[in-house]
């Protein structure tokens, strides 16, 4: 991955390579930023800046052999930990155990999400760890002789998933890191990780990508619209990963915004739409947590946009064109009596979810308050 294949974040590229080109590398980094802003691509260029043999002054040079290992993560002194969980096939699990798909998953969409992850190792169901197992193999690898006599690089995705047991030892390898070790911590929860472990690290903030940029990325790599871009980025709120699922959505026309509008109009109609209603809840019910979770949260923000439309216009709202109609009406319902009430039973039950609900209780309970909430 070169600094040239992330999207945007050309302040954060240069803070990188002016750290790198000072010689002065903090041993223990923290990549601050919301799902979506690319801090695991950037965390991956960085890596490979590092440990490139031919740098350029603002890019590696992606032809020698470490940058041929990097392109397909494959390089000795590169190392991950991520969330995991166990399988059938996996009791014990470490992110050794998954590499191979890791690697796929990379490679196929660097902005992938965590839930594209837990569906890549067959856990949507479940919620990803790093438990203590990991710590072990962080040590067993870094206190080895480098094998390219340059930096060993150790990046934690969603280090905010780390158990007690894991932080702690983890502490006490960053409070005496190994010689030429890089930490690279990733995390879009600041208040997820050990205070101790915060303080040891220099933190990079990593914003979301400007509007303009992931509109012309759109138009030009993936060939869309000028305007249904500018409408997609403004439906995922500067979010690449969501625009990506945007993109990936809106070719199997299972737009989100769609799902959440079909399901208002359940909610509305409660008395006439109940049998559907039921059916819903029971496929709501078959999806992972994650996917849970983001639906309530998309709605969060639908909400939003709905009182948006309903004080400001309808121009000022970021709907998707092919739903506008609908969502029009129903911005008239969302109302600033309501809107507490809406957000609120939408929060509510993402934190429920993250506790391990019973997702056909939850749905359909949510259901009728929602019907209660549209009626008020």
């Amino acid at each position: 991955m070169q600094f040239k294949e992330v999207i945007g974040q050309q302040e954060v590229k240069q803070l990188l390579l002016k750290m790198a080109g000072s010689g002065r590398i903090a041993h223990a980094l923290l990549f601050m930023g919301q799902t979506g802003s690319g801090t695991l691509p950037l965390a991956v260029a960085f890596a490979q800046y590092l440990n490139c043999e031919n740098p350029l002054p603002d890019d590696s040079c992606g032809q020698c052999p470490s940058c041929r290992q990097y392109e397909k993560l494959s390089h000795p002194d590169l190392h991950f930990v991520v969330p995991v969980n166990s399988t059938d096939e996996v009791k014990k699990p470490r992110t050794d155990d998954f590499i191979m798909q890791w690697r796929q998953a990379f490679t196929s969409n660097p902005y992938l999400t965590l839930n594209d992850w837990y569906q890549a190792i067959g856990i949507e169901k479940k919620q990803g760890i790093i438990a203590a197992e990991e710590s072990a193999g962080i040590t067993q690898k870094l206190f080895l002789k480098s094998f390219s006599g340059r930096f060993k690089v150790l990046i934690m995705w969603y280090a905010d998933k780390m158990n007690a047991a894991t932080s702690n030892k983890l502490l006490k390898i960053i409070e005496e890191p190994p010689d030429d070790s890089v930490f690279i911590l990733i995390t879009d929860r600041y208040d997820g990780i050990l205070p101790t472990i915060l303080s040891r690290t220099q933190m990079v903030k990593v914003p979301q990508p400007d509007t303009e940029t992931l509109v012309g990325y759109l138009k030009n790599e993936k060939h869309i619209e000028v305007n249904r871009a500018r409408s997609m980025v403004r439906l995922a709120g500067n979010n690449i990963s969501e625009a990506l699922q945007l993109l990936r959505s809106d070719k199997e026309s299972e737009q989100p915004e769609q799902v959440f509008l079909n399901w208002l109009r359940m909610c509305w109609n409660i008395s006439k739409d109940y049998k559907k209603l039921y059916t819903w809840v029971e496929e709501m019910a078959r999806l992972s947590r994650d996917e849970q979770r983001n639906f309530l949260v998309f709605g969060i923000s639908t909400a939003r946009e709905c009182m948006i439309a309903n004080l400001a216009g309808p121009q000022h709202a970021r709907y998707n064109e092919q739903t506008f109609a609908g969502f029009e009406r129903f911005s008239k319902m969302i109302t600033p009596h309501n809107i507490e009430n809406f957000t609120k039973t939408l929060q509510e039950g993402a934190f429920h979810i993250e506790r391990n609900a019973n997702a056909k209780i939850l749905f359909l309970d949510l259901s009728f308050r929602m019907h209660h909430i549209l009626r008020m």
